[in-house]
């Protein structure tokens, strides 16, 4: 199983807009009608139920999305870019990379099916010189470039959510029990680490449906990274209810049993305070037999549930899944009073999946990761006798302006005038022939 890669996602830049004069018969001296410019597309990150792998991210890492169209003569607007919305699985965590390639904190957690996130944000179109006319200038040459796209690099981590998670040793048969009571396939065989990535199985119990995830098997050091400790026991960490498998058969199954609990406690505290089910498996053998009282005995003094069970003869699987079926029922997250197994047995009612129902996201409530705020007042300093000015709104109009043409020339005097500018490049003593720095533009000041 992938479930966890690096991806880059790139939005669509806005467009430019349009400077352009109405040109009609009859009408000699037209206004200004350059349209304005379309909105750059967005990346979007959606929650899908029906994916549980990040495998397609191996051979894709790259998404981007289509930027806007410029504006266009007689008003009318660019097109817009069009989103690009790629489908991840449930409990997706979003994580920003560093310069360095290190993950940042959880940005976003993708832990409902329907959910989205913008995860970089389309520019907005530039403005046409339409929107710029007034009382005084009747016919603007100035017009705005569309705002750059985003470009970031992400981490996309799986955390997988189920309701039931299998853990214990390696060969403690929690494959076996998978296969016993779902239509789940892993591999079973009659050696150590046969499972090596967790495995999702639905199981359909006295008419209640659950998710159940078959975690690979833990062994010493496991919380530290041991073994891929690290990459299984997160898997667990949004599972409501853990069964934990025992090899009943074994030298000493009860100091096999504190060993897990030891590492899952070590990975994360709250994995011990988790809803847990023991399973002593394998009684279909006579060592696990002769074990199994003394066992369940000591189990049962520390509060735990126990559970006789042969995953291979397939025996005292019902009364396993009674007991889980009750447990889950007794957290439901959706706070519902489910009717309890005799009224089900009785009256064979129509099935109740446990897991609570998310709900689809409400139109205009879609979450957007934002880059950190910048300063968007203008500043002008000195660098290396080159006057600087930080201005995103003057260097998207100063990218449209005709050097040749001494009118926009003039007109965008006047813009940087009325913005502040002019008069914080006086105070720093600029002179004709200093050079000007505006974003991507230069020029000579005159």
């Amino acid at each position: 199983m992938i479930d966890k890669t690096d991806i880059s996602v790139i939005s669509g830049s806005g467009g430019n807009g349009n400077i352009s004069g109405r040109r009609e018969k009859y009408v000699p001296k037209g206004g200004p009608d350059g349209g304005d410019g379309g909105d750059g597309g967005s990346v979007i990150l959606r929650a899908n139920r029906n994916i549980n792998t990040l495998v397609e991210f191996h051979y894709r890492r790259r998404f981007e999305a289509p930027s806007g169209g410029p504006g266009l003569p007689a008003l009318k607007h660019g097109a817009n870019g069009k989103n690009v919305v790629v489908s991840v699985p449930v409990g997706t965590q979003i994580h920003e990379l560093a310069e360095d390639g290190s993950p940042g904190a959880v940005l976003f957690d993708l832990d409902d099916h329907g959910r989205e996130v913008i995860v970089a944000s389309g520019g907005s179109g530039g403005r046409g010189n339409a929107s710029y006319a007034n009382s005084v200038n009747q016919f603007p040459m100035l017009a705005e470039a569309g705002e750059a796209g985003e470009e970031r690099a992400i981490r996309l981590e799986l955390k997988l959510i189920a309701d039931v998670g299998l853990v214990g040793l390696p060969n403690a048969g929690k494959s076996s029990l998978l296969r016993a009571v779902s239509a789940a396939k892993p591999k079973v065989a009659s050696y150590p680490f046969t499972t090596l990535e967790p495995v999702l199985g639905v199981v359909e119990h006295r008419g209640s449906e659950f998710l159940m995830v078959d975690i690979p098997g833990l062994i010493e050091g496991a919380h530290e990274g041991v073994g891929l400790g690290h990459d299984f026991l997160r898997h667990i960490e949004r599972t409501r209810v853990l069964i934990h498998v025992i090899d009943a058969s074994l030298d000493d199954p009860l100091a096999d049993s504190d060993q897990i609990e030891r590492e899952m406690a070590m990975f994360d505290e709250r994995l011990s305070q988790k809803t847990r089910v023991v399973v002593l498996n394998k009684m279909d053998i006579a060592e696990a037999e002769e074990k199994a009282d003394e066992l369940e005995k000591a189990l049962r003094a520390r509060g735990l549930k126990v559970i006789r069970t042969s995953a291979a003869a397939r025996t005292g699987l019902t009364k396993l899944l009674d007991l889980v079926v009750l447990v889950l029922e007794r957290e439901d997250p959706a706070g519902e009073t489910p009717p309890t197994l005799a009224e089900r047995l009785a009256g064979n009612p129509r099935k109740k999946t446990i897991r609570k129902v998310p709900k689809a996201p409400v139109l205009g409530e879609v979450q957007i990761i934002r880059p950190t705020p910048v300063n968007r007042r203008s500043s002008v300093t000195v660098k290396d006798g080159v006057f600087v000015i930080e201005s995103k709104k003057a260097a998207r109009m100063a990218t449209m302006v005709d050097p040749e043409n001494w009118e926009a020339k003039s007109q965008f005097y006047g813009h940087l005038r009325r913005l502040g500018i002019v008069q914080k490049l006086e105070d720093l003593g600029i002179k004709t022939g200093d050079t000007v720095q505006l974003g991507d533009t230069e020029w000579e000041w005159t």
